[in-house]
């Protein structure tokens, strides 16, 4: 395994300290706009600003990578994005806030797309799946690494916004000083969403739900974690263990839904996930019952963040190979814009209704994930063994992740079905 990672260890160091610094960020920010006094809508916005510079970052990385080249771009990116943080620190206004966020989702956006084509073209087609599983692994846990650099200072100082632009700075110098030869630019995922939702209205649907759910979880876990009375600390404790279990039942989840089909397991993940979010949402002091807090916490992430990678592998059942890309490229695209729009609807909740409405925003999601995956369960019989794909857990980067996908490099000479455009 050491072998078949050398060639693209520049490349997931990169990643983990870029991840890091993300995760550090990532609670940083909410827990200094609480201190600033933003507004809980104001708080939101922030985290939908990031999403959306995601999804424009996702349409002209290409054409940047393009015309400066790999390292290059790497490091026009990294050099911006080590800004955000320190302008953070320097000014308190909201609307710079969001300008910053959306910069940083913009630049974060094209050093995936870096990292993501550079590993694909290294990458030989037989240690595929390998490669992918250990870069999947790296965007599962580092951030939670990251959360727990909080614990060096305080979000009202200026130290710990200098560390994250420390980890933004320094992931620059592993591919800086890599031997591997950069690679043809990534392409440009086409974008055919009508024709996605012909396919498999249950993916696409379910995408944006995730999107919505998961992206409000992100940004507003720290104000609704201050409700409760949890420090700094508990605030990242929390998170980190919604985190963790979350990527921990990605594969045992996956295993179950090549038995038993997608949309079944993804509606009973979900309606578990809904249940625990309730009991987020109803509990009445976690300091007296921690233990069964983070339990129920445990159990809210292992059941609500695989849905995202659910909804890809259904899709990718419908669909010939050749496909994969474009399928997977558009789901991540509604499942952003979901992102975009989570955390401002979620902030309304809270505004409405106080901070721990943050967990009846995401019951409901969950919810809403069980009846389409129900509606269209009932609708449309399960798949047939042999239109099974073997489950991938999918990381939620940019559309380039997705040429490193072992289900998008299939063997020449065996065939699939062709594409129908009617759903399952």
């Amino acid at each position: 395994m050491a072998g078949l990672l050398k060639p693209v260890t520049a490349l997931l160091l990169s990643t983990a300290i870029l991840l890091a610094g993300n995760g550090l960020n990532g609670v940083l920010l909410p827990l200094r706009a609480v201190g600033e006094h933003f507004s809980r809508i104001e708080i939101g916005l922030v985290g939908s600003a990031y999403f959306a510079g995601l999804m424009v970052g996702c349409l002209i990385g290409p054409a940047i990578i393009a015309r400066v080249g790999h390292i290059r771009a790497f490091a026009a990116f990294t050099a911006i994005v080590t800004v955000t943080p320190l302008c953070h620190a320097m000014s308190a206004q909201p609307f710079v806030w969001w300008g910053l966020r959306g910069l940083n989702g913009l630049c974060f956006a094209g050093l995936f797309m870096v990292v993501e084509s550079w590993l694909n073209t290294v990458t030989a087609a037989e240690s595929r799946g390998r490669v992918f599983a250990t870069y999947t692994m790296i965007n599962l846990t580092v951030v939670t690494i990251g959360m727990q650099l909080m614990n060096f200072g305080s979000p009202m100082s200026f130290e710990l916004f200098s560390l994250t632009a420390m980890l933004y700075s320094l992931a620059a110098v592993p591919v800086a000083l890599t031997r591997t030869a950069a690679p043809a630019p990534p392409h440009r995922a086409r974008l055919r969403l009508f024709w996605l939702f012909s396919v498999s209205p249950a993916a696409m649907l379910g995408s944006l739900l995730s999107g919505l759910a998961n992206s409000a979880f992100w940004t507003l876990s720290p104000l609704y974690g201050q409700t409760l009375g949890l420090n700094d600390r508990g605030i990242i404790l929390f998170m980190a263990v919604v985190v963790l279990c979350g990527a921990a039942s990605q594969w045992p989840v996956g295993q179950l839904s090549d038995r038993f089909g997608r949309r079944l397991v993804a509606a009973a993940v979900a309606a578990i996930g809904g249940a625990a979010a309730v009991g987020l949402f109803l509990i009445p002091n976690p300091q007296t019952v921690l233990l069964g807090f983070l339990s129920v916490a445990g159990l809210y992430g292992a059941m609500s963040f695989p849905a995202y990678a659910q909804c890809v592998a259904h899709a990718n059942d419908l669909v010939h190979r050749k496909r994969a890309v474009e399928v997977s490229g558009g789901l991540l695209m509604t499942f952003s814009l979901g992102a975009v729009l989570g955390p401002l609807l979620a902030s309304l909740f809270m505004a409405q209704m106080g901070n721990r409405a943050l967990f009846l925003y995401a019951a409901i999601a969950q919810v809403l994930i069980v009846l389409v995956m129900a509606a269209r369960a009932r609708r449309r019989p399960k798949l047939s063994r042999e239109h099974v794909e073997e489950f991938v857990v999918i990381p939620r980067t940019t559309p380039t992740v997705f040429d490193l996908d072992p289900r998008a490099d299939p063997p020449a000479d065996v065939p699939r079905r062709q594409d129908a455009p009617s759903s399952p």
